[in-house]
């Protein structure tokens, strides 16, 4: 278990930090990387060709399709020598379900192969092959050699490759993924989104010196005065370990004026080290002003002054708590006004491209909103956007309706993996407020029996020591876990807020059901406070399916969906320890193909369609938001 945040505990290596003499450093090489984007070739290697292919198989000592050994289900389509000239082309970063019409709906395995040429100047150099997120298996073979295979559809993942590259000369890439939705996956056989298949997000080889910086947390305290950012940083050495080497750090403002320096020198056994930069007058990080720094981290060595490695990144200077009244950013109370957005584009699925994120952006923004959630990590690209734009961000586990007959402990193993690397990869970004370990699982028996209650124990257990873990990794941000089981959620006892999905139901379907809402929600939240007291609330899905163009006043019209959100809204502002709401959602999206408690294969609750085209909500929740807006609710800057 890597216990990344554990360093800002008395027990983590302190060491002296050292002011930087200008000029004592000289200019040093940064780490640069290849982009793997573009064309490469693809097969849809269907059910059908496990069977018997073993034609496709050359020399005796390679496993049977069937035998477990053969888990990629390669058929020799990782060996360099094999003929991929009759396979189609497909683009990288993107889905075969929207390159492809006759694989719109496909859940299987797709293999890609491409021919790289790596120069000679790489023999010395640690080179890697980087993912921001492909679904949901995924194996690499360099020359027909396996680099490692990874779980999960929507975290980084890197694999060292440098062993295995010729140099000089043409290296054969073959990645084989699947994306299919498996009972024993996060998420599992079944959930509200379609999660697209292939390598849906960029790529890339990595290259840098074998001694280099392998991670660095940051950490920043916007309440001390002065502020402060720590690093916590990880050292890899290469071919000389125990050289005496020592760490540079540098913090420049947006106008690239130096804000904070310090210089550490490093043990001589490779071992986590911090480094400590007060910076007086910072300007803090807000939705109001979302202000970055600019972070450069010198890897050196002392004999001769080598510079081995470069680590730079952009840091907001910001620190979240939570009272038993509000969410609190940098020490003043702020009201969450936002939206649930998946990526989910018009005809490249979840693949960005052009202006399609900065356009939703700016809806969201034009809306009054100041938050974003979705049920799975977004990619490294959308959270530096948001950095930028000063949106705050929910960061979630995929780990959805977690408790059906056939669900067990793996799905459990597999959400702890994905909520450590989650935080491992996206930790620091200054958006991302809260961690959320899973979505409206299953705390309490559906249906009668003992197989059912087992399981709902299993989920609540699991629940709980993924709150646990997540505290334990990161005891900077507050934990959630959205639930629709409440108030009778134990969860509930251990997440630093309560965090609800508010669909109570409206009898007639008609605006003027609407009249007993305000009740409703009342006496539930009253019960929520009782049950699960000293924490404030905060609703992570509300709203109603609304159809474009229908204008009915009841369901599913878009008047019916305005006037519900207009309706609840304004009932839980009212609230006592009321911290803000996500609306359910942004735009309409695609959901899961198996997915059956669904009018169609598009969810229509979007204040926008699936095109951008605004609903009636996105007018009134503009109006209701413009108005919610008061000093206290906004933590500034200083």
């Amino acid at each position: 278990m890597c216990n990344m945040f554990l360093w800002l505990a008395s027990s983590a290596l302190a060491l002296t930090a050292l002011p930087v003499e200008p000029g004592s450093v000289p200019e040093s090489p940064t780490p640069f990387s290849l982009s793997l984007d573009g064309m490469w070739r693809f097969f849809p290697a269907f059910e059908e060709i496990e069977t018997n292919h073993a034609f496709l198989q050359e020399g005796p000592g390679n496993p049977p399709a069937a035998e477990k050994t053969n888990e990629d289900k390669h058929y020799g389509w990782m060996n360099p020598a094999f003929d991929d000239s009759l396979w189609w082309d497909i683009e990288v970063p993107g889905s075969w379900n929207t390159q492809f019409e006759d694989l719109w709906s496909y859940e299987g395995q797709g293999w890609y192969r491409r021919r790289v040429f790596i120069p000679r100047e790489w023999a010395d150099r640690y080179v890697e092959f980087v993912s921001d997120g492909a679904n949901y298996r995924t194996a690499l073979y360099v020359n027909g050699t396996k680099a490692g295979a990874h779980e999960g559809g929507y975290t980084q993942f890197s694999f060292p490759v440098h062993e295995l590259l010729r140099f000089g000369e043409e290296n054969v890439f073959a990645v084989s993924v699947d994306n299919k939705s498996l009972i024993e996956r996060v998420p599992m056989e079944r959930h509200d989104w379609w999660h697209h298949g292939g390598l849906y997000r960029p790529v890339r080889l990595v290259v840098r010196e074998r001694t280099h910086i392998r991670a660095v947390t940051i950490a920043t305290d916007a309440l001390a005065e002065p502020a402060l950012v720590r690093a916590r940083i990880e050292i890899a050495q290469g071919a000389q370990p125990g050289a005496a080497l020592y760490a540079v750090a540098r913090l420049n403002d947006a106008g690239r004026t130096e804000a904070a320096s310090a210089r550490i020198e490093l043990p001589a056994e490779p071992s986590p080290a911090e480094i400590t930069l007060p910076v007086p007058d910072a300007r803090r990080w807000s939705p109001d002003e979302p202000y970055l720094y600019g972070l450069t981290i010198e890897l050196r060595e002392a004999k001769g002054d080598r510079c081995h490695d470069t680590w730079q990144s952009p840091v907001g200077i910001r620190t979240v708590t939570v009272t038993a009244d509000h969410l609190m950013l940098n020490g003043k109370p702020i009201l969450i006004k936002g939206v649930n957005r998946y990526e989910n584009y018009p005809g490249s699925g979840m693949t960005t491209v052009g202006m399609g994120l900065e356009r939703d952006l700016a809806l969201i923004k034009e809306l009054g909103a100041n938050a974003v959630r979705c049920h799975y990590p977004y990619s490294k690209d959308t959270y530096d956007a948001l950095d930028q734009w000063g949106f705050l961000a929910v960061c979630e586990v995929p780990l959805y309706q977690w408790g059906r007959i056939g669900h067990s402990t793996r799905n459990l193993d597999a959400a702890k993996a994905q909520l450590e690397e989650m935080i491992l990869t996206l930790g620091n970004h200054p958006s991302i407020i809260l961690w959320s370990v899973s979505n409206e699982n299953r705390i309490h028996p559906r249906e009668k029996g003992k197989e059912y209650e087992q399981i709902s124990r299993m989920v609540a257990k699991g629940n709980l020591q993924l709150v646990d873990l997540a505290h334990e990794l990161d005891p900077t941000r507050p934990v959630i876990e959205p639930s629709n089981e409440w108030p009778k959620d134990v969860v509930l006892d251990k997440t630093d807020l309560n965090s609800v999905n508010v669909y109570l139901g409206v009898d007639p379907p008609d605006v003027r059901g609407l009249s007993a809402a305000p009740e409703r929600i009342r006496s539930s939240f009253a019960e929520l406070r009782e049950r699960h007291p000293g924490k404030p609330i905060l609703v992570t899905e509300f709203g109603s399916w609304a159809l474009r163009g229908l204008m009915t006043s009841y369901f599913p019209g878009e008047p019916f969906q305005a006037e519900l959100l207009k309706t609840e809204w304004e009932t839980f502002t009212k609230e006592p320890g009321f911290a803000g709401a996500f609306i359910w959602c942004f735009a309409d999206s695609d959901v899961h193909r198996k997915y059956t408690r669904i009018y169609e294969m598009r969810c229509a609750y979007g204040l926008f369609d699936l095109h951008r085209r605004p609903k009636a909500g996105a007018q009134t929740v503009k109006a209701m938001w413009s108005a919610a807006d008061s000093p206290q609710q906004d933590a500034g800057s200083r």
